[in-house]
């Protein structure tokens, strides 16, 4: 008797802990792309040459991210988009600290799967002074090894990239709160 009401009790355990499972965050705004066989983050790019790739500029006009490492440090963050609460603290934490990035010598932009329309009005509600770039199709993303294909997003991320394009940190979320702090990017660049 024992035994079966222990049994129960397991069972409705298991049962509540699966039910309590959090569900995955998707992109509200695209549908989920498909890559077969690739996992979420498909390959660590740390310590190497950066990727480069082409983005969309909230002009419209394509920018080769490897033009923007060419004289400074850049600080490449890796957004979910618009819609995420979690990126816009992130986003406007490094805003409120711009000038510490600038006295050390670094550039830093946005990039996420936002239309340009989107990544408009969150730089203009979060009056960011630094760049926004888009990237619809996850081209970029995806050679950066952040891409979530299931999600449609960038997994949440933290580059720096040396003048000449070496990746001399790199964070890559687990999950969609999981960033470094402001505090730890500027210690990485001191």
């Amino acid at each position: 008797m024992k035994l079966a009401v222990l049994l129960c009790l397991s069972v409705a355990t298991l049962s509540c802990l699966a039910s309590c499972t959090p569900e995955r965050v998707v992109n509200p705004m695209h549908p989920p792309h498909t890559s077969p066989g690739d996992d979420p983050v498909q390959h660590d790019v740390s310590g190497g040459v950066a990727p480069g790739g082409t983005v969309h500029g909230l002009d419209g006009k394509d920018v080769d991210l490897a033009s923007l490492w060419d004289k400074q440090r850049l600080v490449i963050v890796f957004y979910m988009g618009h819609w995420c609460p979690h990126c816009q603290k992130q986003l406007g934490d490094i805003n409120a600290r711009l000038g510490e990035f600038t006295k050390a010598n670094a550039n830093v932009v946005a990039i996420s799967t936002d239309t340009a329309e989107d990544a408009t009005a969150l730089r203009q509600h979060l009056n960011l002074a630094f760049d926004l770039y888009s990237d619809p199709d996850m081209t970029t993303i995806q050679k950066w090894g952040v891409a979530d294909f299931g999600t449609s997003i960038a997994k949440p991320a933290t580059f720096i990239v040396q003048p000449g394009g070496n990746i001399v940190y790199r964070r890559v979320g687990n999950n969609e709160t999981d960033r470094p702090s402001v505090d730890e990017i500027l210690g990485e660049l001191q």
